[in-house]
Formats: C-alpha cells, sequence, structure tokens
C-alpha cells in the first residue's frame, strides 16, 4: 500500500505541471536559445567532469558494457550491465550461452540443480499467483496498447502502469522485479521533469537577457548619437544649467550581468543533456538486466514504457563496441542494438518457451520421456519464470523426475564404469519409454566388458608363464576399464590361494597393506627372503629406504631443537609436516607422528597460528587467515609454508578470486 501511495504522490505532480503549461505537453522541446544549447552540448562534451561523475573522462556518457578500467593499468576489466549474453540455446549441441560461458544443459551441476528443485516444487498455481499473473497480462496490454496511441509523460496510462507494478511487487514470486522496474519508470519521468523546469528556467533568463540587451543598446544608442555621453538639464534648486551624464558604468553592469545569465543557461542545458542521457542508461540497464535474469514478461513491458517515456525516437542501446553485448547483437542476435530489439528478443523467447512447454506436454502423452526430458531441461534453463513452466503439472513432474533420476544414475554408474549395473538402468529406461534409444550404452558397455575379459585371459596366460610384469600390467588394464568384472576376484581368489604356501610373504604382504614400514625395518632379516620374487623385493627396498630415511631426518632435527630451543621447534615441526605432505607414508610411521606431536608442543604458538591460517584459508576466511599467517611468521620468520600462505592468500585478495 505503503508502495502505491509513493508512485501515486508523484505521477499527479508531474501531470499537474503539464496541465499548468499546455504549450509542453507534446514534448519537451528546445531551448529559446539555439546556440546556448549547442555551446551546452560541447560543454557536455569537453567539461564533463564538472557536470556530474556520471560522465567519463572522454566527455561521452558512459556506455553499458563498457570497462571503467584504464587501458594501461593492468587490471581485468568488470563485466557490465550489458557485457555478458543473454541465454541461448545451440539446439545442435544442446549447449546454453549464458554470461560469457557455455553449459551443458543436460550436464551441468548448476543446471541439474536447478531443474531437480523445478521438478520437486508444486506448480506455481495458488490464488496469488493466478492473480499476478493476470495482472502482468494486462499490463503487457496496456503498454503495447500505449506504444501506439498518444504518448505524454505522466499521463494516466503511466500512472496505471507504475501503480499496477507496485502492487504486483508484494508477490512473494516477484522477486522485487516489478518494484524494480516501476521506480526506474519513476525516476526516468522525474529526469523528464526536471529538463522542462530548467527549459522554463532558460526562457525565464533569455526574456531577462531581452531586456538588459535592449536597454544597453538603447544606452548605447544614445551615447553614440551624443557622442559619449548624454546632456541633462539641471534645475535651479541644483544650481541650475545642463551638465553632461555617462552611461558607460549601465552598459559594463549589464554587459556582465547578460554574461552570467547566458553562463547559467548553458548549465541548464548542460545538466539536462547529461541527466537525460544518464536516465536512458538506467532503463536499459534494468531492460536488459530483467532480460538476463529471464524475466521477459518485464523485460518487454519496460521496453514499450522506454518508447513512451522517451520519445526523441533514440532507441539506441549505450553499448562498448568491444563488448559481448555488442559482439552478441552483431553476430548471435543478428540485429542492431535497440531497445526495440530486446522488446524483440523477448517477445520471440516468450514465445519459444510456450512453444516448447506445448511439446512436452505432446511428447509425454506418447510417452516419450527422454525427448520430453530434454526439452522441459531447456525450457527450465531459458524460462524458468514463464507461466508455461511454473505451472506445468506435477504428474508430469513426477514422471520426468522418474526418467531423470535413471539418467543421473546412469552417468554416474558410467563415471564408476559399472557396465553391468549401465546395462540395467538403460533396461529400465528402454521400459519407460519404447523409444528411447539405448543402442549407444548397450554397445558401449559390451564392448568394454570384452575388452576387460581379454586382458584378464593375458594375465592368465602370463602368470602360466612365470611373467610376473605382464601379469601385473594386464591385470591392472583389465581392472582400469572395468572394476567389477567378475572374473577379477576369481583371479584375485586363485592368487590368494597361491600366497598362502609362503606365511613369510603373508605377513610381509599384510604389514605392507597396513603401511607397518616400521615393522618390516626392525624385522630385516626375517623379511629379507621376500627379495627373492621381484615384486616383493621392490617393495621391501621401498619400506627400509622410507625408514631409515625417516630416521636420520628425526635424528637431526634432535640436534637442531636442543641447540635453539626457541625456533629449533619450529623449524623441526615445519620441515616434518612439510615433509608429511609431501609423503603420506609418512604419517603411517608411529616414531614420525611422535615426533611431530612433540615438536608441536615445543613450538605450540606456531603451530596454533599456522594450523588457524590454513583452517582460516579453507574456509575463504583470507582476512583472519592472512592475519595468522603473519603471526607465524613473526614466530618464525624462516617459516616457508608462514610465506607462502601470507603470498598466495594476499594473490588471492588483491585479485579478488574469492
Amino acid at each position: 500500500m505503503m508502495k502505491t501511495v509513493i508512485y501515486t504522490s508523484i505521477l499527479p505532480l508531474v501531470c499537474g505541471v503539464v496541465c499548468l503549461q499546455p504549450s509542453w505537453a507534446q514534448g519537451l522541446g528546445r531551448p529559446q536559445q539555439n546556440q546556448a544549447t549547442e555551446e551546452a552540448a560541447k560543454q557536455v562534451q569537453q567539461h564533463s567532469v564538472q557536470i556530474g561523475p556520471q560522465f567519463g573522462k572522454d566527455g561521452n556518457a558512459p556506455k553499458i558494457g563498457q570497462s571503467h578500467v584504464a587501458p594501461d593499468s593492468g587490471e581485468t576489466p568488470n563485466p557490465q550491465v550489458l557485457g555478458m549474453e543473454l541465454p541461448l540455446l545451440d539446439p545442435s549441441t544442446d549447449t546454453m550461452s549464458y554470461n560469457g560461458a557455455k553449459f551443458d544443459v543436460g550436464n551441468n551441476a548448476l543446471v541439474r540443480a536447478r531443474f531437480e528443485k523445478y521438478l520437486q516444487q508444486n506448480p506455481d498455481d495458488s490464488t496469488e499467483a493466478k492473480r499476478y499473473r493476470k495482472k502482468l497480462r494486462a499490463l503487457i496490454k496496456l503498454t503495447h496498447k500505449s506504444s501506439r496511441s498518444k504518448r505524454e509523460v505522466g499521463s494516466e496510462t503511466l500512472l496505471q502502469i507504475g501503480n499496477g507494478l507496485y502492487e504486483m511487487s508484494d508477490y512473494e514470486g516477484d522477486g522485487g522485479v516489478s518494484a524494480s522496474l516501476a521506480t526506474a519508470i519513476a525516476s526516468a519521468i522525474a529526469v523528464q521533469f526536471a529538463n522542462r523546469d530548467r527549459s522554463r528556467k532558460n526562457a525565464e533568463l533569455q526574456k531577462e537577457i531581452d531586456k538588459l540587451v535592449d536597454k544597453t543598446n538603447t544606452w548605447t544608442n544614445r551615447n553614440t548619437g551624443q557622442g559619449t555621453s548624454s546632456k541633462v538639464t539641471v534645475g535651479k534648486k541644483d544650481g541650475g544649467g545642463t551638465r553632461t551624464q555617462t552611461n558607460t558604468f549601465g552598459i559594463a553592469h549589464n554587459t556582465k550581468k547578460i554574461a552570467t545569465l547566458e553562463a547559467a543557461g548553458i548549465k541548464n542545458d548542460a545538466d539536462s543533456i547529461a541527466a537525460m542521457e544518464l536516465a536512458k542508461i538506467n532503463f536499459q540497464s534494468t531492460i536488459v538486466s530483467l532480460l538476463m535474469q529471464r524475466r521477459y514478461d518485464h523485460a518487454l513491458i519496460g521496453s514499450y514504457v522506454y518508447r513512451h517515456v522517451f520519445r526523441d525516437g533514440d532507441t539506441t542501446l549505450k553499448l562498448d563496441s568491444e563488448s559481448q553485448a555488442a559482439k552478441l547483437f552483431e553476430g548471435g542476435v543478428g540485429l542492431p542494438p535497440t531497445v526495440n530489439t530486446m522488446a524483440s528478443v523477448a517477445a520471440n523467447m516468450r514465445r519459444e518457451v510456450d512453444q516448447n512447454m506445448e511439446a512436452v506436454s505432446n511428447m509425454l502423452a506418447q510417452n516419450k520421456l527422454s525427448d520430453a526430458t530434454q526439452s522441459l531441461i531447456q525450457a527450465v534453463a531459458v524460462g524458468e519464470y514463464m507461466q508455461s513452466v511454473s505451472t506445468f503439472p506435477v504428474e508430469g513432474r513426477r514422471r520426468i523426475a522418474e526418467f531423470w533420476s535413471l539418467r543421473r544414475r546412469a552417468l554416474t554408474t558410467l563415471n564408476a564404469r559399472d557396465y553391468g549395473a549401465l546395462e540395467d538402468i538403460a533396461s529400465k529406461m528402454k521400459a519407460l519409454d519404447p523409444d528411447y534409444d539405448d543402442s549407444m550404452l548397450t554397445s558401449y558397455c559390451a564392448g568394454r566388458k570384452a575388452q576387460s575379459d581379454l586382458h584378464i585371459r593375458n594375465a592368465a596366460k602370463a602368470l602360466k608363464a612365470g611373467d610376473d610384469a605382464t601379469f601385473n600390467e594386464e591385470i591392472t588394464k583389465a581392472g582400469t576399464i572395468w572394476p567389477k568384472n567378475p572374473n577379477l576376484e576369481k583371479g584375485r581368489q586363485q592368487l590368494e590361494a597361491l600366497d598362502n604356501q609362503d606365511p613369510v610373504r603373508d605377513e610381509f604382504r599384510t604389514l605392507i597393506g597396513r603401511k607397518e614400514y616400521r615393522t618390516i625395518y626392525n624385522e630385516q632379516d626375517k623379511f629379507e627372503v621376500v627379495a627373492i620374487d621381484k615384486e616383493l623385493k621392490a617393495q621391501y627396498k621401498e619400506a627400509i629406504t622410507l625408514i631409515g630415511t625417516i630416521d636420520g631426518m628425526l635424528a637431526q632435527l634432535e640436534v637442531a631443537a636442543k641447540q635453539d630451543t626457541t625456533m629449533g621447534p619450529c623449524m623441526a615441526y615445519e620441515m616434518l609436516l612439510q615433509r608429511g605432505e609431501e609423503d603420506a607414508r609418512y604419517k603411517e610411521d608411529s616414531k614420525y607422528r611422535d615426533a611431530l606431536n612433540r615438536f608441536a608442543h615445543g613450538a605450540y604458538e606456531f603451530t596454533k597460528a599456522l594450523d588457524n591460517a590454513r583452517a582460516c584459508e579453507e574456509r575463504r576466511e583470507y582476512g583472519s587467515a592472512l592475519s595468522n599467517y603473519f603471526r607465524a611468521q613473526c614466530l618464525y620468520p624462516r617459516s616457508t609454508m608462514a610465506g607462502e600462505g601470507a603470498k598466495r592468500v594476499t594473490e588471492i585478495i588483491l585479485k579478488a578470486k574469492f
């Protein structure tokens, strides 16, 4: 209610101004001083910085989609309102271009999440929603009709449109777009009438200038006719006779005042030009943002109202020629970048989405769930807020959700290379949609399963020949292609049966599996016999080398920590932590863990600051992370982890990557 009152309080006021000045009813008109207007335009181009911050240093109004970063600054230009693309679907590849990126509408996390949310929602057919859509349709008809009728700023039509938009903004599903558009309309109207006030002031200034010019000319002619002065008869009281009186001071005063008044008029004209350009840019930004949000109905209303409010015939969008939006219109859409083009795009989007949803209903009636699912994904991605999409029946959503779930499971199963389960899913999808083409899935599964079995047979031959290297290679290939190949389990059972013949090798393999390398190191003599086996020999040497390296490093760190009780524990802790992160096997050693805990206790403040910094960085709390990294550096200036962390976080903050 308050929004309606505010909007209503603005438009009757400007309507009253029109009634008081009927000579201005048909347009803003041009100021009476044509020369002053031209001079004002020059000032806008040459001295735009003095007029207002909305103009750039080049003297032109900022173009939508133009970066405000200096060319040689080295910074990445920020995308502006019209620097981003509209959501366009490529049906040949099922990809949608939006915001400068391409998305596979069927295999994209964002699209999947929004589509699944849509499938689980109830149709938006409440009483409030129906009332909202009814008002929206009425406004579209009203604005379309008004664009063909007599256009007048502050007319009753604009009053109805503004109040209607503010009333619609109370609906929760509106998302505030109606109020945003209404505010843009009210702001544009306010600028129009502010410009009219300045034009009237200029007319008054011109009248005053004309009076001063006439008076000055009279004095000048009088002085010219009587030399450089005028003679005045003086009465006897004043001494009688005749004396000369000059008008030089009056002429100079009038000349200065005329210059002041002309400067004020020029400034008013410049302010009007600047305000009008900025109003157009703001209104265009609102329309384009609505189109990019896929609010096609509101974008259509805004396009119609734009031509009603700005009646100078200039509907060209203020686009930077190098922006993505300009390239979009030149190449993708193939139309000139105007407000009329935006209206055409919005109207075409509405029609395409409605036709797509009609096709979805027809496909469901024929049990063509695969095609219906794909078409619905495209419709939701492009026109999520359209009536035909939001009111789609729950039964249709349920059927498509069932098929969509199988499709997602098929994708997950394919990534897991579980071809047996994938064939079962393909069969279920075929049962739901007899027209579904599962030949690609089934053929692919059969081929991959055959490849895996072939490698298993080659592994069996290598095992019989005693070729361990070939056996391991073939088994690895078979498992990589089809991890759940049942023949792999059979081969594993056979190998285990062979391994049981040698208890020492069994124990060694157990320790390797548990990563108990220190036990192997402590009992080197016992497990030395496994070196006969080529595979086990490599694992044996690896375990001995690893533990020997750890013990040597711990001995050196102990000495360093005793020599410097302040920095030594910090240095030892950081080195151990780095080695553990570089090689996960270090963390499996009990002696390494004990030493790490002992040094952490000795460098408690340093370890606390470092741990807090890394935790904050993982949570994307970069300010806190940087503070803790600096604290860690203060405690241990030679810390490489703290230094690298501070540098890394600083780059993220400066480049605004978070």
